[in-house]
């Protein structure tokens, strides 16, 4: 699993580095504006980076975003709303989805990612090759009544 903790400007320019990705000031706003929000559209970047933006367009954020993601520093993640996500965390977990806030939330239980991909694996026909599973959990906070 990647390191998700929020890295230095030095960190950031060696995970490029070593990810074979040019350092420029656009990745490294992005990046480091991932590694604060952790799960995020490119909209919620855009927005997030504001000032710090500079004459960075949205069509900018979203190209960076998926050179992030093609050099595995990140990884898509499809949303209910058909909004994609982009994930700090490259490594296997799964979601809890606030639907009342809107957050997502990590969750860990490498049992039960494997148990449920050995299930997926056995039940798929045979002319299709297993990619992954993606679990999102839907929640919302309690009524306190």
């Amino acid at each position: 699993m990647e390191d998700v903790r929020k890295p230095d400007a030095a960190e950031i320019r060696a995970r490029l580095n070593s990810h074979g990705l040019k350092v420029t000031p656009q990745r490294i706003r992005v990046y480091e504006a991932m590694c604060r929000l952790g799960h995020a559209s490119a909209d919620t970047v855009y927005h997030h980076l504001g000032e710090a933006r500079g004459r960075m367009t949205l069509a900018t954020v979203y190209n960076v975003l998926e050179s992030l993601t093609e050099a595995g520093l990140l990884v898509r993640r499809p949303s209910l709303s058909n909004k994609m996500f982009f994930d700090v965390d490259t490594g296997a977990h799964f979601h809890l989805y606030r639907q009342d806030t809107g957050e997502i939330i990590d969750c860990y239980d490498t049992s039960f990612q494997q148990a449920v991909e050995a299930h997926i694996r056995e039940m798929m026909p045979q002319d299709l090759q297993f990619d992954g599973v993606e679990i999102q959990i839907l929640c919302h906070a309690k009524n306190e009544d």
